[in-house]
C-alpha cells in the first residue's frame, strides 16, 4: 500500500508542476485533494493529500519545489499505513528532474528513496534504502527512464491527440516498462465539465506490492490549465480514487 501512496503523491506533484508553467505567479500555492477507498458496499475517504508548489534554488539552479504531504484517517492508520511526504525539485526552465525523495518508516528505522539526476554525467541514480540494505541502480539519462513525477508531469503537456508514448517508470527500487495513451473526452467523470482522460499502463507489473494497480486512468480539465481532476485504479481488493476537494 505505501508504494500506491508515492503513486498518488506522484500525480498531485506532477499536477502542480504543470500549473507551475501554465499559469501566473500569483497561480502558485497549496491544493488539498481527498483520497477515497472503494470495495462493494464499502466508500470511505482514507486520506487527505496537501500539495504546495513554490519557486526554490536547489544546487544553484532555479528549480520549482513541489511538496506533498498525505494524511491518513485515524480510522485507517492500521491498514494502509502512516502518513507520507514526498518533495522533488525540477528545473523551471526545462521541467527536467532534479532531485526526488520519498522518506519513510519501516521496522522502526527511517528509510527513504532518492532519484538523482544527472545531466552531466548523462545518468540517474536509484537509491532506496530499506531498513537492512541500501540498494543502488544507475540508469542512463536518456530522456526514456524517469520516475512517475516526471512522467506525469510530461503527460500533462501532451496534446489530446499524441499517439502511444513508451518508455520506463521507477517505482521504488526498479524500473517497469509503461505506456501512456490519450483515451478521449469523458463527460461523466467530473459534472459540467468535459475533461480529457488519459490512461498509464505498465506492461509487466503494478504499483501495488502484490502486482496489482497496473492502470491508472486520470482526467485532465480542457484549456490551458490542465489540472488534474481526478484519478483512479483498481487494486486488489478494491479501487483507490483522488478528487480535488472542494
Amino acid at each position: 500500500m505505501k508504494r500506491f501512496w508515492f503513486v498518488l503523491l506522484a500525480l498531485l506533484l506532477s499536477a502542480s508542476l504543470c500549473d507551475a508553467r501554465k499559469l501566473p505567479a500569483s497561480a502558485l500555492g497549496t491544493t488539498t485533494y481527498e483520497i477515497r477507498y472503494t470495495w462493494g458496499a464499502i466508500d470511505a475517504k482514507v486520506a487527505t493529500a496537501t500539495i504546495s508548489l513554490n519557486p526554490e534554488s536547489y544546487q544553484g539552479k532555479e528549480a520549482y519545489h513541489s511538496h506533498a504531504f498525505v494524511k491518513t484517517s485515524a480510522v485507517f492508520r492500521l491498514f494502509i499505513g502512516a502518513d507520507l511526504t514526498v518533495d522533488s525539485y525540477i528545473d523551471q526552465g526545462e521541467l527536467l528532474p532534479i532531485y526526488t525523495i520519498n522518506p519513510y518508516r519501516k521496522g522502526g528505522k527511517d528509510c527513504k528513496f532518492e532519484y538523482i539526476y544527472d545531466r552531466e554525467a548523462r545518468q540517474v541514480t536509484n537509491l532506496a534504502q530499506g531498513p537492512k540494505e541500501t540498494l543502488e541502480t544507475k540508469y542512463p539519462f536518456d530522456g526514456k527512464i524517469f520516475d512517475l513525477l516526471t512522467v506525469l508531469a510530461f503527460v500533462r503537456f501532451l496534446d489530446a491527440s499524441d499517439k502511444p508514448v513508451s518508455l520506463k517508470l521507477m517505482l521504488g527500487e526498479a524500473a517497469y516498462p509503461a505506456v501512456i495513451t490519450y483515451q478521449g473526452k469523458d463527460t461523466e467523470r467530473v459534472p459540467g465539465v468535459e475533461a480529457e482522460r488519459f490512461q498509464i499502463r505498465l506492461t509487466e507489473r503494478g504499483v501495488m506490492e502484490n502486482g496489482s494497480g497496473n492502470e491508472l486512468t486520470f482526467w485532465r480539465s480542457p484549456g490551458s490549465d490542465r489540472k488534474i481532476l481526478g484519478l483512479e485504479a483498481a487494486v486488489n481488493p478494491g479501487h483507490m480514487s483522488i478528487r480535488i476537494k472542494q
